[in-house]
């Protein structure tokens, strides 16, 4: 996939953050935020999925306000970290 360079602010906290998440991953910074934009999008088509099945098969149907706070936080919850790569070895 093509790439653009381009220049993002981020607090000095969040820069902290992001830099030691990536690390830990085993990941560039770049890779990271990458990947977090990756899921972001990946998260928003599946609610909107739901949606557009919500209004075509049960257009009647409400979750209660605890089903649907237990809903999003499942949804919601933090993945579990990717493993990176191994490079594989020249044969």
């Amino acid at each position: 996939m093509p790439t653009r360079k381009t220049s993002i602010a981020l607090g000095r906290d969040e820069l902290a953050a992001a830099k030691k998440a990536a690390a830990a991953e085993g990941l560039s910074l770049s890779a990271f935020l990458t990947r977090l934009v990756h899921d972001h999008i990946a998260q928003q088509a599946r609610f909107e999925a739901m949606d557009r099945y919500l209004t075509k098969f049960a257009p009647g149907f409400r979750l209660s306000d605890k089903a649907r706070a237990d809903v999003e936080a499942e949804w919601t919850a933090a993945l579990k970290p990717v493993r990176p790569r191994r490079k594989r070895a020249a044969a």
